[in-house]
């Protein structure tokens, strides 16, 4: 089988933590990482793990027989991943699903583009991960759980049974959202809350029990 050429966008700490899943997917000849890219011209020149980077994130499109992979995840930039994609004028299908290989995926889990599954996640049945939603490390989704796209999950955070979780939700390390609970687009829990009642669209909630602590 012909390894295929992968492209990370973006340069940051993310992408630090995305290259060892993509050495071990590398190892077992499904990618091969060519280059990152990003906008910030602070990166010309440089180099991370020994991958060059190449600046100007319009020019992604110019990478023929390549997929790419988002390596953008933090919260100060949790939002710019959609304006990014629209800036490649990427197709879809030009990212694969990257699952670390100690994942465990369940029978009958649905997948859209371009999802990051970390290392000792486990996604159970039923659950449905729409595009470039990002699971960090020990992530725990339980079966019918939803998941929204470009939303984010820090690690070790357990979703329990037919949650839904809205797009560009990010929520933080260690937290807890109980079974059959909606969390709306755009909001944020913060690190360790514990969420036993639905979060509204835009709402930020912290605590255990989690609380509004910002609307909007």
């Amino acid at each position: 089988m012909k390894r295929k050429n992968i492209v990370i966008l973006g340069a940051g700490n993310t992408a630090d933590e995305l290259i060892p899943i993509l050495d071990n997917l590398q190892k077992n000849k499904k990618f091969k990482i060519n280059a990152i890219i990003d906008d910030d011209k602070k990166f010309y020149n440089k180099s991370v793990k020994g991958i060059p980077i190449e600046i100007g994130l319009e020019n992604a499109i110019k990478k023929k027989n390549s997929l790419f992979v988002f390596g953008i995840g933090s919260y100060n930039n949790k939002n710019n991943r959609k304006k990014i994609l629209d800036k490649t004028s990427l197709d879809l299908d030009k990212f694969p699903n990257i699952i670390d290989s100690t994942a465990k995926i369940e029978s009958n889990v649905e997948l859209g583009y371009g999802n990051i599954i970390y290392p000792y996640s486990i996604i159970c049945s039923g659950t449905k991960l729409k595009n470039f939603c990002l699971i960090t490390h020990l992530n725990i989704l339980a079966h019918d759980v939803s998941v929204g796209s470009f939303s984010i999950l820090g690690s070790r955070t357990s979703i329990l049974n037919n949650a839904c979780i809205g797009k560009e939700v990010f929520i933080g390390a260690n937290v807890l959202i109980s079974e059959n609970i909606s969390v709306g687009d755009y909001s944020t829990i913060i690190m360790s809350s514990v969420v036993f009642n639905n979060v509204k669209k835009n709402q930020t909630m912290f605590g255990n029990p989690a609380k509004l602590i910002k609307n909007g």
